[in-house]
């Protein structure tokens, strides 16, 4: 299998006493380079964010090409906490767009004196996954989950909040209503159609399940009702990365946390209607789509699987076909990694964002400056 060329890996972003992960990135037409990444305390389980209601969206600026980076700060603020990863989206009148997830939680004795609720999530669901998957196998946390997460999750909410000042600051906000779904979830940002039309696909908080389409006519002051556009027994649709190509057609890349592949679709016609899904067989997940100087589509991924790392593969013919993956980096050590976006930098080289462990077992944000092989 091919390697990347001249790969160069760096640690962006550590911090013992924190949790960094689940980075995005766009660059904005004024050259800065934008990442959103997840941080909350580290604990002595592992919690991603629909478990732990203390992740935050921190975000931080590149003016360098990703050499170095601005302090990260919250966004959109504090008393933003328990939100899920997020997304970025520069909209046409400049302002830069941030979707997000914020769950409603609980102290757990608070959630003990209410009455049930349909959504109250309780500490043993709520590690479950991990638990299912073995990773505690043993530990305490199987025994006792509330000594671990003494909180309820129940149901949340979801919003896109704006940045007049290239995503220093976010000093507006809108609630996107999802119903009759329960949630809307994104770790992507949207696009922009010709006609100035937002597409932003979501996948159904906390079922993640059924992913749909929201729009927005006026640049984000109002949404439509969600447009189902994937849904199938015994799949699990999430975590869309989205891509409008030069050649008009929006290519999807749908995570499928079911069958533990990745799928993709595509609209010619600017979203209105979308192709029938395809399995791409390809078992790394999420995917991030950027779309290079010569045309070609790169869909950089996680591969949770011995050897651990991260993966990339392109596209000549616009999404039909993929070429063989190339190893970006491998021997991470286990499968607590991934979430990659890649940003195509002013001399040819291409700087992969995502997140992993380092030697001491500290999650972190780090990234591979690389070029595709010859």
């Amino acid at each position: 299998m091919p390697t990347a060329k001249d790969a160069r890996h760096g640690i962006v972003f550590r911090d013992p006493y924190s949790y960094f992960a689940h980075p995005e990135a766009i660059r904005l037409r004024d050259g800065a380079i934008v990442m959103v990444f997840n941080r909350a305390p580290r604990r002595e389980v592992i919690m991603h964010p629909p478990q732990d209601p203390m992740f935050m969206n921190m975000v931080t600026r590149s003016t360098d090409e990703g050499e170095t980076w601005s302090a990260p700060e919250v966004a959109p603020g504090y008393g933003w906490t328990g939100t899920e990863c997020a997304g970025l989206t520069e909209l046409p009148d400049g302002r830069v767009m941030l979707n997000n997830w914020k769950g409603t939680w609980l102290p757990l004795s608070q959630a003990r004196s209410m009455p049930p609720e349909p959504l109250m999530t309780w500490p043993a669901e709520l590690l479950s996954p991990w638990i299912a998957a073995g990773v505690y196998s043993g530990h305490e946390v199987e025994r006792n989950p509330e000594a671990h997460a003494p909180w309820v999750r129940n149901g949340g909410r979801c919003f896109v909040h704006f940045s007049s000042d290239g995503a220093r600051s976010f000093n507006e906000t809108v609630e996107i209503d999802t119903a009759p779904l329960i949630g809307g979830y994104g770790n992507r940002g949207g696009v922009v159609t010709a006609a100035g039309r937002i597409l932003l696909p979501l996948t159904d908080a906390y079922r993640f399940t059924t992913l749909f389409l929201v729009t927005s006519d006026d640049m984000g002051a109002s949404w439509s009702a969600p447009q189902v556009i994937a849904d199938a027994e015994g799949s699990e649709f999430e975590e869309p990365a989205t891509l409008s190509t030069r050649s008009g057609r929006i290519l999807m890349i749908i995570r499928d946390n079911g069958l533990r592949t990745m799928h993709a679709i595509h609209s010619d016609d600017a979203g209105e209607t979308w192709s029938e899904r395809r399995d791409l067989q390809t078992a790394g997940h999420p995917a991030h789509l950027a779309e290079l100087p010569d045309g070609r589509i790169l869909m950089t991924y996680g591969w949770r699987i011995p050897d651990h790392g991260i993966r990339a593969v392109w596209s000549s013919d616009n999404g039909r076909t993929w070429s063989d993956p190339v190893i970006l980096r491998a021997g991470m050590g286990n499968a607590n990694l991934g979430y990659p976006c890649t940003i195509h930098c002013n001399d040819g080289s291409l700087l992969s964002l995502y997140y992993g462990e380092d030697e001491s077992s500290t999650t972190c944000i780090q990234s591979t400056r690389w070029s595709l092989p010859d």
